[in-house]
């Protein structure tokens, strides 16, 4: 019985996926057409040509200008002087590997053209941005979704440091890091503020503060213990939330499980699948992850509210349908959502490091 239950399980997820991919909720190919989206702050669609800004916006165009911001400082014996702009359309192979230092991208390489294609750029390569994108009504979430979507970071951020003999005026060394920040992440929330919640730039990926959330993060930028982080030196996809009466944090207090490192901003096209189901999923349990935060949402609430499982599956895992980790969790527990009603969508943010965040086509089902 336990074996032809677990048969009728993966049979429903094949069938589920088949039919998700011919009756889906909403889609968009591309975004030459947003009706239906809601755009907050630094938010905005873009193609080759221009940028279009939308009501809840900021209006400033931003598209054709550049940023450099420097910094000084000094020892007993050097000048240090330190600056940070944008490396844009290029890679990371014109920085000699004697330049480069801890922290930088080597990785990074513009990747095969997306075309004019019209995209949602989260935050552009500017500093201290946050933008947030929602489908503008409630979808029902609580007995299962799919969702895909496919996105590129582009245009990070370089930091290059001159150290200069104080006596003599000469270079000793320099050295560079390309490396983009902070990150975007795909959000589920009931907060007070609908479908116009936007968290706050850096460190919070645009969703801090959004309550009454989940967010699963693509983070690309590496926040220090001290500021309540575990972040690991690489990009990594990882789960938060702080239950449905407080506002979501980045930091490991609200983490679900444990994180996986995975190339984000390397300025290729990834894709990502993101699936709940209304059950545990036992095919997936040697890749599932679980901490003590996740204590209180492990058990069910109901007749059809029952312990489910969270699965985040980037590009290859797409198509094998091998998620890159799982976590064991109860939305409905989880979630305070009347009628299993939630917003769905998109944050971004920048901060002292920068980058285009940007998403090429979405579905959800």
């Amino acid at each position: 019985i336990i074996v032809m239950n677990v048969h009728l399980k993966a049979s429903f997820v094949i069938v589920a996926s088949c039919i998700c991919n011919i009756l889906a909720d909403f889609v968009y190919p591309d975004f030459n057409k947003t009706t239906g989206l809601v755009f907050n702050g630094a938010a905005k669609v873009t193609d080759c040509n221009e940028d279009t800004v939308f009501a809840g916006s900021e209006q400033k165009d931003e598209s054709q200008s550049s940023v450099t911001i420097g910094y000084q400082g000094n020892t007993a014996t050097l000048d240090v002087s330190s600056t940070v702009n944008t490396i844009a359309n290029s890679s990371t192979n014109n920085i000699s590997v004697h330049n480069a230092v801890f922290g930088h991208n080597a990785e990074f390489s513009v990747g095969v053209s997306t075309g004019c294609s019209s995209r949602l750029r989260l935050t552009s390569s500017h500093p201290s941005k946050a933008g947030s994108v929602w489908y503008d009504s409630r979808v029902p979430v609580l007995r299962g979704f799919e969702t895909v979507f496919s996105w590129v970071i582009t245009d990070p951020s370089v930091e290059c440091t001159e150290h200069v003999d104080r006596t003599f005026s000469l270079k000793q060394h320099k050295s560079c890091a390309v490396k983009g920040g902070d990150g975007f992440a795909f959000v589920i929330h009931g907060d007070p503020n609908d479908s116009f919640a936007l968290g706050g730039d850096g460190e919070h990926l645009g969703y801090g503060g959004i309550e009454n959330s989940i967010a699963i993060e693509f983070d690309t930028w590496t926040n220090v213990d001290t500021q309540g982080s575990d972040d690991i030196f690489q990009d990594h996809i990882s789960i938060h939330s702080a239950g449905p009466n407080a506002p979501n944090s980045s930091k490991k207090t609200a983490g679900l499980g444990f994180w996986r490192p995975y190339p984000i901003a390397d300025g290729k096209v990834h894709k990502a699948k993101i699936q709940y189901l209304p059950f545990v999923e036992t095919r997936y349990f040697e890749l599932m992850t679980a901490n003590e935060n996740l204590i209180p949402y492990l058990k069910d609430n109901g007749e059809g509210r029952r312990l489910g499982t969270l699965a985040v599956f980037v590009d290859q895992g797409v198509i094998e349908d091998r998620p890159l980790f799982a976590i064991p969790v109860n939305l409905s527990v989880l979630l305070d959502l009347p009628r299993g009603l939630a917003f769905v969508g998109f944050t971004a943010s920048s901060g002292r490091r920068w980058e285009n965040h940007d998403v090429l086509n979405w579905e959800w089902c």
